[in-house]
C-alpha cells in the first residue's frame, strides 16, 4: 500500500504525499470506509506527519476523503448509481471539451503533448502506479489548458479524480492498460491532422472504457 522511498525529491512532500493518497484513493487501493491514520501513513512514507496531514486536508476540501477528528481519514463509498453519474458529467464536459481542444493544438502544444504520453505509456508498462495516475492526469490537463478556460479544467480534472479504478495497480503492464494509454497518442495524432471525428471518436472510447473499468469494483 503505502511505500517508502516513493516520494520524488523534485516536489514539496506534501505535493507528494497527496499524489500518493489520490493515485491509492483513484485505484481503489484504500478501503472505502477503513479508517486510515495519519501517523500510520507518515511512517510508511518516511515522512513527517505534517505533510501527509496538510495532504490530506487538501484531498478532504475535494471531498476525495473524510477527516474524522482525532481518528484519521476515510475514503467515501461510491455506489455504481454514484459511478455511473460521476461518469455521465465526464461525458458530457470533458468529451466536447477535448475536441475543442484538440481543434486549436499548436504545433508547439503537440510536440508537449506527444512527450507527455509517450510517458505515458511506458509508465503504464512500467507498473508505476504513481507515475502512471499523475502523467494521465498532466497529459489530460494540459490537453485541455489550451482552451484557457481554468474553471472548466478544473472541473473536469476535479470529476476525472473522482473516478474509481479499483484494481489499477494490478493491471498496469497488462495490453489493456497499455492500449488505454497509447490512445494518449492517437489523441494527439487526431488533433495534428485537424480530425474532429476521430478525436470524438478517440475519447468517447477512452471514457466508456474508463466507465468500465470503474464500475467492475462497485
Amino acid at each position: 500500500m503505502f511505500k517508502p522511498g516513493a516520494i520524488p525529491k523534485q516536489v514539496t512532500l506534501r505535493e507528494s504525499a497527496a499524489r500518493i493518497l489520490l493515485a491509492q484513493i483513484m485505484s481503489g487501493e484504500l478501503n472505502e470506509g477503513e479508517i486510515y491514520s495519519v501517523a500510520m501513513v507518515a511512517t510508511n512514507l518516511g515522512i513527517s506527519p505534517t505533510p501527509v496531514r496538510e495532504a490530506v486536508l487538501e484531498l478532504a476540501d475535494k471531498g476525495l476523503l473524510t477527516v474524522h477528528k482525532n481518528r484519521g481519514f476515510t475514503i467515501p463509498v461510491l455506489t455504481k448509481p454514484m459511478m455511473q453519474e460521476i461518469h455521465h458529467i465526464r461525458f458530457l464536459l470533458e468529451a466536447p471539451s477535448t475536441v475543442r481542444a484538440g481543434m486549436q493544438l499548436s504545433d508547439a502544444d503537440a510536440a508537449e503533448l506527444r512527450d507527455l504520453a509517450e510517458m505515458t505509456v511506458e509508465a503504464a508498462k512500467s507498473g508505476d502506479l504513481v507515475n502512471y495516475v499523475e502523467l494521465d492526469r498532466e497529459f489530460h490537463g494540459r490537453f485541455l489548458s489550451v482552451l484557457e478556460m481554468p474553471l472548466l479544467v478544473r472541473l473536469i480534472m476535479d470529476y476525472r479524480d473522482r473516478a474509481r479504478l479499483i484494481g489499477l495497480r494490478a493491471r498496469l503492464g497488462s495490453d489493456e492498460i497499455i492500449e488505454a494509454a497509447k490512445e494518449h497518442i492517437a489523441l494527439v495524432d487526431a488533433a495534428v491532422a485537424r480530425d474532429e471525428a476521430a478525436l470524438a471518436r478517440i475519447i468517447a472510447n477512452h471514457l466508456e472504457m474508463t466507465l468500465k473499468r470503474s464500475l467492475e469494483g462497485c
